[in-house]
C-alpha cells in the first residue's frame, strides 16, 4: 500500500507541475501578445509624425530627424528593388 500511496502522490505532484507549467506559458504568452499590440500601437503614432513631418506640418527632433533620413533611405533601396525586380518580370 505504501508503495501505491507514493505513486498517487507522485502522480498528483506532476499533475500540479504540468498545470503550473501550462498555465504559467498562458500568461507569458498574454505578456508577449501585449508587447506586440504596444509595439503595433507605437508604430502607429510613429507613422503618424513621420507623415506630418514629410507633409511640412511639423518639425521633429535631431534624434527623430536621424530616424527619419534612415526611413527614407529603406524607401530608396525597396524603391530601386522593385525597379530592378519589374526588369525581371517583364522578362
Amino acid at each position: 500500500m505504501a508503495l501505491l500511496d507514493k505513486l498517487t502522490d507522485a502522480a498528483a505532484s506532476f499533475g500540479d507541475k504540468a498545470s503550473d507549467a501550462i498555465e504559467t506559458t498562458k500568461l507569458k504568452s498574454k505578456i508577449n501578445s501585449e508587447k506586440k499590440a504596444i509595439e503595433l500601437e507605437m508604430a502607429k503614432i510613429g507613422r503618424i509624425y513621420y507623415e506630418k513631418m514629410k507633409a511640412g506640418e511639423m518639425e521633429l527632433t535631431e534624434e527623430a530627424m536621424e530616424i527619419s533620413r534612415r526611413i527614407d533611405t529603406h524607401c530608396e533601396v525597396i524603391a530601386q528593388t522593385q525597379e530592378t525586380l519589374d526588369l525581371y518580370t517583364k522578362k
